[in-house]
Formats: structure tokens, sequence, C-alpha cells
């Protein structure tokens, strides 16, 4: 009996064990029960597809969305100059990209230096024909050395810039005031010169174009800081503005001495020469005036992804 009830045990104890473990039913009782319960199935206890089984993180943060364009995320549309600007137009110029922008400043800094010796000269060629009304020849020599002044700053500058002054100018076409300016002052040089040269009949002319190109030159001048980098426009406008002013008094002055040739009235004329010269001799340019402008473009996300396209159209209703 009791032999009996124990085999009888013995045989439902594998059926039960297969009722609680569906994998093990369908296994059956046979050696590699074991093996086959080990092993997963895709399909439930009902023969259907299992679902999917979602998994995150540790940190508890679904998974990015990473169809489509992968998204940048980037510093939006700039302007780098100065430094940033040198730095990568370094790297261009090195790679035979970009001329040499620093030539622009050196060529500016000496055209000024010579453009305001050319002007204390003639400041002092006037200050002398104001004191010396009889002595007429050294204020015409005065006057032709201040326009050989103004010729030899144009070179000088144009040999800073070398080789590659019809790049750089193509770059920054800006910088050509200044040589327009010079030009002008150059040639109120000469127009002084040939009023002093000239007889009465031709005096009025000479010193009324003398006075209308040495305002000419001064206005360009007070124009400059429109053409250069934004960075150095506030520098350029503060260093060109005395020079302008005094040049506009100065052909302001020419204009009054045609008409009353009296003494303090060519004294004057000498007076704004000089302050012009002064000025414009100690003037350095900014090295972010005509430094190159690097624009950084970058595009964000991907154009006619599936992701972008539903989430422009929103959700359906």
């Amino acid at each position: 009996m009791i032999k009996h009830a124990l085999t009888t045990l013995l045989l439902l104890c594998p059926a039960a064990a297969a009722a609680q473990d569906p994998l093990a039913a369908d296994c059956g009782a046979t050696p590699a029960a074991e093996a086959c319960v080990a092993k997963p199935k895709n399909t439930d206890i009902f023969g259907l597809p299992a679902a999917p089984v979602r998994t995150e993180s540790k940190a508890g943060a679904a998974p990015a969305k990473t169809s489509g364009a992968a998204k940048k995320t980037a510093p939006p549309r700039g302007t780098r100059s100065g430094a940033a600007a040198e730095g990568t137009a370094a790297g261009a110029r090195d790679a035979g990209e970009l001329p040499d922008f620093s030539r622009l400043q050196r060529a500016s800094t000496a055209l000024h230096l010579w453009l305001g010796l050319a002007f204390i000269l003639l400041a002092a060629a006037e200050a002398f024909a104001a004191d010396n009304p009889g002595w007429t020849r050294t204020a015409t020599a005065g006057a032709a050395g201040s326009f050989l002044l103004v010729l030899a700053a144009v070179l000088l500058s144009w040999r800073e810039l070398g080789t590659e002054a019809r790049a750089l100018l193509s770059f920054k076409p800006g910088f050509l005031l200044y040589y327009a300016s010079a030009l002008l002052a150059g040639s109120a040089a000469l127009a002084l010169l040939l009023h002093r040269a000239a007889g009465p009949a031709g005096r009025g002319f000479w010193g009324a174009a003398a006075a209308f190109l040495l305002a000419a030159s001064g206005g360009l001048l007070l124009a400059v800081h429109l053409k250069v980098n934004a960075a150095a426009a506030v520098e350029v406008m503060t260093g060109h503005v005395p020079v302008g002013a005094a040049l506009l008094a100065a052909g302001a002055a020419a204009v009054f001495r045609l008409f009353r040739p009296s003494r303090p009235a060519r004294a004057a004329l000498a007076v704004f020469l000089f302050i012009a010269g002064a000025m414009s001799g100690l003037y350095r340019e900014n090295p972010e005036a005509f430094s190159p402008e690097i624009h950084d473009v970058v595009a964000v996300g991907g154009a006619g992804s599936p992701d972008e396209a539903a989430d422009k159209k929103g959700p359906r209703g």
C-alpha cells in the first residue's frame, strides 16, 4: 500500500511542475527539459507573439530619439573679429586663401604719418608768408615740398601693401578713402603753390580751388569710420574727427582769406593746417579696423527627416 502511494506521488510531481511552468510543459519530462526551460520563447502561454519589453536607463530617462538626421546644438550665426578672426584668418592665409590684412594697418599708419608731415610743412609755409608777405619764394617752396611729401606718403603706403595690394583692396575697398583724401590734400598743396606763383588774375581761382580741395579732403576723413569694421568704428571716428574738422576749418579760412587777405586770416589757415598735421601724424590705425570678419553659419537639424516633418504637421486629430 505504501509502496503504491509513493509510486503514484512520483508520477504526479512532473505533471504539477508542468502545470505551473508553461515552458516546462512544452518541453516535457525529457532529460533535456532543464535546458529547454532555460531558453525563453517568443510566444506567450496562449501561443501569441510576446510583446516587446521596453527598457530604460538606470537614471530613469527615456532613450533619445535618433531617427532622421542627427541634431546639433550650436551657437547662432555670428561675427567674429579681433583675436578670434585674426587666428582664423591666419590659418586661412597659411593655406593660401586670404592675404595678409596686417599690411593695411601698416600702410594706414605710414600714410597718416607722412601726410601729417606734409600738412605741418604747408602750415609752416603759410605762417612764414603771413609774417613775411614779401618772401613769396619761401612760401612757394614750402607748398612744393608739401606736395612732394604727399606723393611720398602715397607711394610709401602703397609699398607697405606689397604684391597683395590688389587682393587687399578688393577685400577692403573702404581703404581707398585714405588714398583719395591724401590725393585731395596733395592737390590742395599744389593749388596753394600755383596761388603763390600765379599773377593777380589767377590767384582767386587757385585760392578757391585750394579751399575746396582742403574741405573735400577733410570730408572724406570724416566718413572713413563708415567703411571699417564695427568693432573699431568708434576709435577710427575719434581719431579722424579732429583731422577732418581742422581741414574743413582750413578750407573756410582759405575762402575767408580770398575776400579779406588780412594777417589774421592767413594765420588762421596756418593754425588749422598745423592742427590737422599734428593729429594725422599721431594717429595709429586700429588692428581691427580692416581685419577680416569671419561669419559662422551652422545648420541645425536635418532637412526633410520624417520626425521633423511629423513635428511640423503636429498631432493628427
